[in-house]
């Protein structure tokens, strides 16, 4: 049995198709937020969640646009959180509308709890580095699966393992392929991914809708790592 691992998709459909064409054949998706935000194809990004039943939390994008949490007014231009907004159909804003903050699934005898930040809140990051990582504290066969850093990371946490299986839409890990992960069940083990795409062809595409630049930029750059936002 395997189970796939995604995140962060923020309106990028070509990234998600990628993935979902790359991936192996899985017995079950779990997406930890954010499927919408920043780019474009929001109605198919959640229509495609929707066909392979992805078991999904609520990122911090998507509770802007519901209307759960408030966006940073200084970034909500790059965020385009009233554009995703005004341009869901109305089916995909209910199901963005309806996502649980955190879920907790159980495959065989391995335990997943999803959220899409960290443990604490819907914004803290939690990078491979940050100081928190300590407190959390997992038992054999559980699983903490985060999003939000678009940073990819397995790390072990006790007897236990976070995961991030990075950005499928925008990675900022200096690396522009589409970011996902696979957890093995029976074994346990767990597996970062890439699936590639023509990065540069979905910028072309954005710059011709007007999109903001850095937000364009960001997909392909390689600099050290950038403030998150």
């Amino acid at each position: 049995m395997k189970i796939g691992l995604i995140a962060d998709i923020h309106g990028n459909a070509r990234a998600l198709d990628a993935v979902l064409k790359a991936a192996p054949a899985l017995d079950a998706w779990i997406c930890a937020g954010d499927a919408v935000g920043y780019y474009p194809d929001v109605n198919e990004v959640c229509k495609s969640l929707l066909n392979i039943r992805a078991l999904t939390v609520r990122g911090n994008h998507d509770a802007y646009v519901s209307g759960h949490l408030l966006p940073n007014l200084q970034h909500e231009h790059l965020y385009r959180t009233d554009w995703t907004r005004e341009h869901l159909n109305q089916e995909y804003l209910g199901w963005i509308s309806s996502l649980s903050v955190q879920l907790d699934l159980q495959f065989k005898d391995k335990k997943f709890t999803v959220r899409h930040a960290s443990p604490w809140d819907e914004e803290t990051y939690v990078y491979p580095d940050s100081p928190r990582l300590s407190e959390i504290k997992l038992e054999a066969n559980n699983y903490y699966v985060l999003g939000h850093t678009h940073w990819p990371m397995v790390i072990k946490a006790d007897e236990g393992y976070i995961i991030n299986p990075g950005s499928v839409g925008q990675p900022r890990d200096y690396n522009p392929a589409a970011s996902y992960a696979i957890v093995e069940i029976e074994t346990g083990k767990v597996s970062l991914h890439r699936a590639t795409y023509d990065v540069t062809s979905y910028q072309q595409y954005l710059s011709r809708l007007d999109w903001p630049e850095s937000t364009i930029s960001i997909l392909n750059r390689s600099r050290a790592r950038p403030d998150a936002r």
